[in-house]
């Protein structure tokens, strides 16, 4: 079960994503800044939607290895 604050950050990532078939680059802190939650309970919910099958998680990484924000896609 997808709790309803999960659900809230489901929607509006498909919506800055333009649907479906788009993906988002936004950092965890700027995610709760833009929705209004924390920072852990973006990640939380990230986590939740990924272990529901709704999103996948990609790590990115510049060149020099320096971590970037994760890549949401929707599945």
């Amino acid at each position: 079960m997808v709790p309803p604050t999960a659900k809230l950050l489901y929607c509006y990532l498909l919506d800055r994503a333009g649907g479906r078939n788009g993906t988002v680059l936004l950092s965890s802190r700027r995610l709760a800044a833009e929705v209004g939650f924390s920072s852990s309970a973006v990640r939380r919910n990230l986590h939740r939607l990924q272990q529901n099958g709704l999103i996948r998680l990609s790590p990115r990484y510049s060149e020099e290895g320096i971590r970037l924000t994760n890549q949401i896609t929707f599945i």
